[in-house]
């Protein structure tokens, strides 16, 4: 079993969509991540951890799946609440750092964790999405309205 610790954001800011979604509203990206990595998780025995940065949030851990937890790193950076996590881990060879990072995952590597760039990631999670492509894809709530809104506003430019 592995154990998956991912800088969402970082996640988040190496797909172009999912910046541009973000930068209009955060919750609803931070939302889309985490279903994206849910369902990319969700028939594996991998534990996974995804960190944001937390300087808002009361909350600081919550268990999303039975495999899939959310960190708010409270006043801290992402980084460093991944890296505090990577150091108190006993078997460090079972960690799998995810993230785009220089110094987070120089650092990782040190402790001999395994590190995946964001971007292998997001293409690790679009190539099992169109594997799977005869199943439906799950979409959250806010996902929904988030494309339904972009598709009336494009049709009534166009009346």
């Amino acid at each position: 079993m592995l154990i998956y610790l991912i800088d969402g954001n970082n996640v988040i800011r190496a797909h172009p969509e999912w910046e541009r979604i973000f930068r209009e509203d955060p919750g609803n990206a931070k939302n889309l991540i985490i279903q994206k990595i849910v369902n990319h998780f969700k028939d594996t025995r991998n534990e996974v951890t995804i960190f944001f940065d937390g300087f808002d949030f009361i909350h600081s851990f919550s268990k999303i799946s039975n495999n899939v937890s959310i960190k708010h790193a409270k006043n801290k950076t992402a980084d460093e609440t991944i890296l505090v996590t990577i150091e108190k881990s006993k078997n460090k060879k079972n960690l799998v750092i995810v993230s785009n990072d220089s110094e987070l995952s120089t650092k990782a590597r040190l402790h001999q964790c395994r590190v995946i760039t964001s971007n292998e990631f997001i293409r690790s999670i679009q190539s099992k999405i169109t594997s799977k492509s005869d199943k439906p894809v799950d979409m959250l709530k806010s996902e929904i309205e988030y494309w339904l809104k972009l598709f009336q506003s494009s049709e009534n430019e166009n009346k």
